[in-house]
């Protein structure tokens, strides 16, 4: 059995852990996972959501999220209270993308808007000793992240934060876990206008394998501090 257990928060139906399943998996932590909007919601995400108590697990993963903030108020409400909850209890918090706007937000920080969507692999400027890899990294937002006062900055790139961290708790706006099969689940709802899928898959085929090991050091880093 394992000793240690991670619950995932997907709140799609697409979500995945790409990159960092196998690196929990091989550190012996176990997966739950727990899904916010099921499949049949999607078009109306306005779902009631009860999250579970966060001391059950040693680490809590919180991924991306693809609607408007306007149409989830209710269940994002929640949600941070819960990541407020196990940031409190010491529970190690690897929050990615929306979730990493959603912990800046409830420790103090904020969003803004980019003047565009940033859709792609970016570089990113991790600083010295942080553990995160130079990128590129992928990236699917169009609000930047804003770290809460007296976070730590891990990383920044083109549009400010790339990375944060506040005790245990840890917001990405990148996406470590990316890699292909992902992307093809990400890409079968659709890619926005302007957005070129093929270009997308042929960069990320040519970045995984760079990325796999810097996602794994990524992980490792938070499990030992964990």
């Amino acid at each position: 059995m394992p000793s240690r257990r991670a619950l995932v928060i997907g709140h799609d139906h697409v979500a995945g852990l790409g990159l960092l399943g196998p690196v929990l998996r091989a550190r012996g932590v176990g997966i739950d996972w727990f899904r916010v909007v099921p499949a049949e919601r999607f078009g109306t995400p306005d779902v009631d959501v009860r999250f579970p108590d966060p001391a059950r697990w040693d680490l809590v993963v919180t991924l991306g999220a693809p609607w408007p903030r306007e149409r989830i108020r209710g269940w994002a409400g929640a949600e941070a209270a819960f990541l407020r909850r196990a940031h409190d209890g010491g529970v190690g918090v690897l929050a990615i993308c929306f979730g990493a706007q959603l912990l800046a937000e409830t420790l103090g920080g904020g969003t803004r808007p980019l003047d565009e969507p940033r859709i792609g692999w970016f570089d990113v400027a991790p600083s010295p000793g942080s553990g995160i890899g130079a990128g590129p990294w992928f990236c699917w937002n169009s609000e930047q992240l804003v770290p809460p006062p007296g976070a730590t900055v891990l990383a920044t790139g083109r549009d400010g934060c790339a990375a944060f961290a506040v005790g245990r708790s840890t917001g990405l706006q990148f996406h470590p876990e990316m890699d292909g099969a992902l992307l093809t689940r990400w890409l079968g709802l659709g890619a926005p206008d302007g957005v070129d899928p093929d270009g997308l898959r042929a960069a990320t085929a040519e970045n995984e394998h760079r990325a796999a090991p810097a996602a794994a050091a990524l992980l490792a880093a938070l499990l030992d501090d964990a």
